[in-house]
């Protein structure tokens, strides 16, 4: 007789939320899940407050649910996850991710003592796009750059993507400028594109010769699909990823800090860094190596099974 599938419900933030990361990080677990004989089916956090459906695993995803929605989770689960980037909330029983290769595991620890902790190198999450092409053979990268794709999250909080649009016009006028963003109509000089799915994302990516993008989820997706990053902090709790990330992207720390000519003396060191094809090529390997090891996730199910016998 075929495994009998567990029911698992996942809530990510979306309408109360700002940018994408969510949906999509939270996806590529319900992917992962899928794997490992879940019936996973993915919610807007909004409607968590209303849900009273019970199931064998509930996952939220979530920077502004307060914790009466965590513990009305632990009511309908037997065992919840709780996606934490910022140690933000005293999170009832359950199993806490953060998938940020720079999370300090440490702190973790201090805070939640009593907590299974899915923290730090070897949980980055992937939706199924991203991962095939992480495992195609390494991509052929042009000498130069040519064309440069920007993308800041859903809401571009620093409102950043003209201004960078301005910035590299002045550097190269033959950079062909592509942009994300939730006016697709910002820049008529440039391609704009919205409300992309996994697959068109990842091709969209793929044909990049660089992306510049926040510090969030789309950081790790770049940088599975072998695409020269350079990325952007443009709020704080981006640091882990930022410092993960180190030794493969390019990088401006603290963007909500600096004044339009400070980032701009930064944005060109990194541009000129970056049309160097070596430098280039270095980044996307070491970037592909470490999206590839140390991979956690078989250990963490194994150990996920322990709470549902």
């Amino acid at each position: 007789m075929p495994k009998a599938n567990k029911k698992a419900f996942l809530f990510a933030d979306k309408k109360l939320g700002v940018g994408l990361g969510h949906i999509s990080r939270t996806k590529a677990l319900a992917h992962l899940l899928e794997q490992n004989h879940y019936q996973s089916r993915v919610f807007d956090s909004a409607f968590l407050q209303s849900f009273n459906e019970v199931c064998d695993l509930m996952v939220i995803d979530s920077y502004v649910l307060p914790i009466n929605s965590y513990h009305q989770a632990i009511s309908l689960a037997k065992v919840c996850i709780f996606f934490d980037d910022t140690l933000r909330l005293p999170y009832p029983k359950g199993i806490l991710l953060n998938p940020s290769l720079g999370a300090n595991l440490q702190a973790y620890k201090d805070k939640y003592p009593n907590h299974l902790l899915w923290v730090g190198e070897g949980y980055t999450l992937l939706q199924k796009p991203f991962l095939q092409l992480l495992n195609t053979s390494q991509k052929t990268l042009h000498k130069t750059i040519k064309n440069i794709i920007i993308t800041l999250g859903g809401e571009d909080i620093l409102d950043l993507t003209k201004w960078l649009y301005e910035e590299l016009h002045t550097f190269n006028p033959n950079f062909q400028i592509h942009y994300i963003h939730k006016d697709k109509h910002l820049l008529k000089e440039a391609k704009g594109y919205n409300n992309l799915n996994a697959t068109e994302m990842a091709n969209l990516l793929s044909q990049m010769d660089l992306c510049i993008c926040a510090c969030g989820q789309t950081l790790s997706e770049s940088i599975a699909c072998k695409v020269p990053t350079l990325g952007l902090e443009v709020a704080i709790n981006q640091r882990a990823n930022l410092i993960g990330y180190r030794d493969c992207t390019e990088s401006i720390k603290e963007v909500w800090k600096l004044d339009r000519g400070e980032l701009r003396a930064n944005l060109l060191q990194s541009i000129t860094r970056l049309q160097d094809f070596s430098y280039r090529e270095m980044l996307t390997k070491r970037g592909h190596l470490l999206l590839c090891q140390n991979n956690k996730w078989k250990e963490g199910f194994e150990k996920l099974k322990t709470f549902l016998r």
